[in-house]
């Protein structure tokens, strides 16, 4: 089954403008150390003041330390792990505790945030070995039916990747998978990282080969876990896929949603105008971002019990 839509949303300059300058504010003039990058990324992130109904608890899952966040009171028995972005080198579950208790507070139900391995100290496959070990501990703990997966930018991608490492190693699968902004090809070959070159404002053609350095060290890109738009997309549970219209990632999203589609799986994407890379992070203040988690919480709505 496949699905493609475009959103019409309510677009206000000025909070777009804001988001951009939120991301411009992390990456400085492109000379920035890691140290110094994955510094500002979260504090971008953590600006937001969390709400007083917000729990976070530090937990190990698998292994591996994570972040278990819950928004309101009324939690049903479902869980969503969600794989943070920031290109495999940046990102941690601490600093994505506004964004997922976003997700938690529309979709009802708890979210756990991994701490997987960053890159260059531990470069591919440990992200993909780190999120396979939180999936396999979730969904024995849980059920698969009363599990969801999802991820934005890098998250995005690592969350494809771990379905294909679980389908390839016949181990059970979340019901349902989101796909935010997926960063899903390190050979850097989608056409709008050209056709979009000049409407990005976050992600440069530059700054993906750079990660692409950072994480694969040497390894072939055309890896499938590496690089899951080249996976065989066949036998996923169903995915849904947000991305931007201006984005140089757009045509990541609408590969994975023809390869799924194409191998008979279910796939819905969804174009969003007028915002910006992984625009789902501001919620607090961005009108896009809140209309793109209504959407992730109806469609994960639709599948969990």
């Amino acid at each position: 089954m496949s699905h493609t839509q475009s959103r019409a949303v309510a677009v206000s300059g000025d909070t777009l403008d804001r988001a951009r300058s939120s991301f411009a504010s992390v990456f400085g003039d492109g000379r920035l150390s890691l140290e110094q990058l994955r510094s500002n990324l979260d504090t971008m992130m953590l600006e937001p003041t969390l709400a007083e109904d917000v729990s976070v608890e530090p937990r190990t899952v698998g292994g591996v330390e994570v972040l278990y966040v819950t928004a309101g009171c009324d939690i049903d028995d479902n869980v969503l792990v969600w794989f943070h972005g920031g290109g495999y080198v940046m990102g941690s579950a601490h600093g994505y505790r506004h964004a997922v208790a976003a997700l938690s507070r529309a979709t009802g139900s708890a979210v756990i945030v991994p701490d997987y391995r960053l890159a260059p100290e531990a470069p591919f496959p440990a992200a993909v070995e780190d999120a396979a070990q939180v999936l396999n501990a979730v969904i024995a703990e849980y059920g698969p039916e009363h599990a969801a997966v999802g991820g934005d930018s890098a998250g995005g991608g690592l969350t494809l990747a771990a379905l294909v490492s679980a389908r390839d190693r016949a181990a059970p699968t979340p019901a349902a998978a989101v796909l935010v902004s997926p960063l899903a090809d390190f050979t850097v070959t989608g056409t709008s990282v050209a056709a979009n070159r000049d409407t990005d404002a976050v992600i440069t053609e530059r700054s993906l080969r750079l990660l692409a350095g950072s994480y694969l060290q040497g390894h072939d890109p055309l890896d499938p876990l590496a690089s899951p738009v080249y996976a065989d997309l066949a036998g996923l549970p169903p995915i849904l896929l947000l991305a931007s219209d201006s984005e140089i990632l757009l045509d990541d999203a609408v590969r994975i949603h023809e390869s799924v589609s194409e191998a008979g799986g279910s796939s819905t994407l969804s174009v969003y105008p007028d915002t910006c890379h992984a625009w789902t992070l501001f919620t607090d203040f961005l009108p896009q971002a809140r209309d793109g988690v209504a959407e992730i919480a109806h469609f994960l709505g639709e599948i969990l019990p």
